[in-house]
């Protein structure tokens, strides 16, 4: 059996309750055009839903609890509950099959098993390896699921691609790479789209490689929009693993912080597990700043170093045992402390090569602690409380990562607007390297030496990387156009630095919340 798969955060429930206005869900849900919604209305309707989700959660851990106690009759009539509730629901329909396989009464088990599929059930890594399926692995009927497999898949894939282009039309390029098990649908151009297939492509293969041993056993979906118009404002982006959809306003760190999310919970799903939040957020926000290296992602310093920093000085870090035990509400109601420390400690790990040797102690030690406690202290010999003390002297001497330009800093000369896929010039500087190597206002910067850009962070840290002289090649758009310059680095002009106040302290005990990006900034 197994248990039912939540969405990881209510506030993703309001993003997908939006979505089913204006982008379908569901691949045989009919499109309407309803009037439209207010604020009031779409979180009441979350409200009610989470509700819902609730119930057939509670209800289906009490039928895993009666299964595993044999209780087979009180199993039954929890599932029953929940197909009153949501007559098609996948998971309650595996788990009939599940109980009538172990009651031996495999045409029902055989039935319910082709009902789950039909309903949406895809996960077939984790059914293959079901033992409550072990006595229906000899029966025609499960090999013809079997044999099915890939082209229920494709028959998946393709109609949420048809949902796709009925909703996005022709200004939307929708299709699906059946190689890597991803439907894009997004109004970037299609140069850009090829490279961005490449790069997920080779990030996927360096985590399956390096960390997660499941890759894809499901179609991922990837919306990337110019104007995420049903993203609420406070998220950069946001994956839902229900229907295994991701939508991003940019394609840099954001997106490989969701996709981070999607590898993570394909390895889940396979393994039958359900991560706590502070290990889905940290993994994600550590490789979210990344590049890779001989096949594998390392990770790179980011602006949650100098967050990080900051909390240590006012002695507010979470101590671990609370930590690893927050629920997803209470993570999000600390999330300016929560994510940068969650990043930091797997980063801890990453840096002494005990990140692969730590998930594969708690992937396996799973059913004895789910927190990621143990396994920490399996892998690093010592008591939590030691690792913590170590940790903490560790990360006290983190170094701040640039987030403005300073007095003698490589300097390139734009102020940037951040747009979808790349780095827009608002405004080139005179004299500046940008001047001198062409560059002009409403160009896009896509590449900064071969690495995309994305983010006014990434691009800062890449040009304060490099010494003033320095030359970098800078890849751009102009006009649809894609061209290659070389400029020379010169130093941040003392004009700029005179002119520059100092910016106003922050209030001692309360840490700085996620906004977005300024939407300019000099580099």
């Amino acid at each position: 059996m197994r248990r039912t798969r939540l969405l990881t955060a209510a506030l993703i429930w309001l993003w997908v309750l939006s979505l089913s206005i204006a982008f379908p869900i569901s691949a045989a849900s009919k499109p309407k055009t309803p009037a439209k919604e207010s604020k009031a209305d779409i979180q009441r309707k979350a409200r009610e839903q989470m509700a819902r989700m609730r119930r057939i959660m509670a209800l289906n851990r009490e039928a895993i609890e009666h299964f595993k106690a044999g209780r087979f009759d009180k199993c039954k009539m929890k599932l029953d509950g929940i197909l009153k509730i949501d007559p098609k629901n996948d998971i309650a329909h595996y788990n009939l099959a599940c109980l009538y396989s172990r009651r031996k009464k495999f045409s029902k088990a055989i039935s319910e098993l082709n009902t789950a599929i039909n309903n949406g059930y895809m996960s077939f890594a984790f059914m293959e390896q079901d033992p409550d399926l072990e006595p229906l692995r000899g029966l025609s009927g499960y090999k013809k699921i079997l044999v099915r497999r890939d082209k229920i898949q494709r028959d998946r894939a393709t109609k949420i691609l048809a949902s796709l282009k009925k909703r996005f039309g022709d200004e939307f390029i929708c299709e699906i790479d059946h190689d890597n098990k991803l439907v894009f649908a997004t109004d970037i151009d299609t140069h850009t789209l090829e490279e961005l297939k490449v790069s997920l492509s080779k990030y996927a293969d360096a985590q399956w490689k390096s960390l997660f041993e499941n890759r894809f056993d499901e179609y991922v979906t990837v919306v990337i929009p110019r104007v995420p118009k049903n993203l609420p404002r406070m998220l950069g982006g946001a994956y839902d693993p229900g229907s295994r959809q991701l939508i991003v306003r940019s394609i840099g760190m954001v997106l490989t912080h969701e996709f981070t999310h999607a590898l993570h919970f394909a390895d889940q799903s396979a393994r039958g597990q359900s991560h706590p939040i502070w290990i889905i957020e940290g993994l994600a926000t550590l490789f979210e700043s990344s590049k890779l290296v001989d096949g594998a992602a390392e990770p790179l310093p980011n602006h949650r170093a100098n967050v990080i920093r900051s909390i240590l000085r006012r002695k507010a870090t979470i101590p671990w045992s609370e930590f690893f035990k927050l629920s997803h509400s209470q993570y999000m109601k600390k999330s300016a402390l929560a994510y940068p420390q969650g990043r930091y400690i797997f980063m801890y790990l990453y840096e002494r090569g005990l990140l692969r040797k730590w998930y594969d102690a708690y992937t396996s030690g799973y059913e004895d602690d789910r927190t990621g406690a143990k396994a920490i202290e399996k892998v690093m010999g010592k008591s939590l409380d030691k690792v913590e003390a170590d940790w903490l002297v560790w990360a006290g001497k983190l170094k701040d990562v640039p987030l403005r330009v300073v007095a003698r800093q490589a300097y390139i000369g734009v102020q940037l607007a951040r747009q979808v896929d790349g780095l827009r010039i608002m405004r080139v500087v005179p004299g500046s390297a940008a001047d001198r190597a062409g560059l002009k206002n409403g160009d896009v910067i896509v590449k900064l030496d071969g690495r995309r850009m994305a983010d006014m962070g990434e691009l800062l840290r890449t040009v304060t990387s490099h010494k003033v002289g320095d030359k970098v090649k800078i890849e751009f758009r102009r006009g649809g156009k894609y061209k290659t310059v070389t400029a020379r680095l010169g130093a941040v002009p003392s004009d700029l630095m005179s002119g520059r106040r100092r910016p106003p302290r922050r209030p001692p005990r309360r840490p700085a919340p996620r906004t977005q990006p300024a939407k300019k900034k000099a580099a």
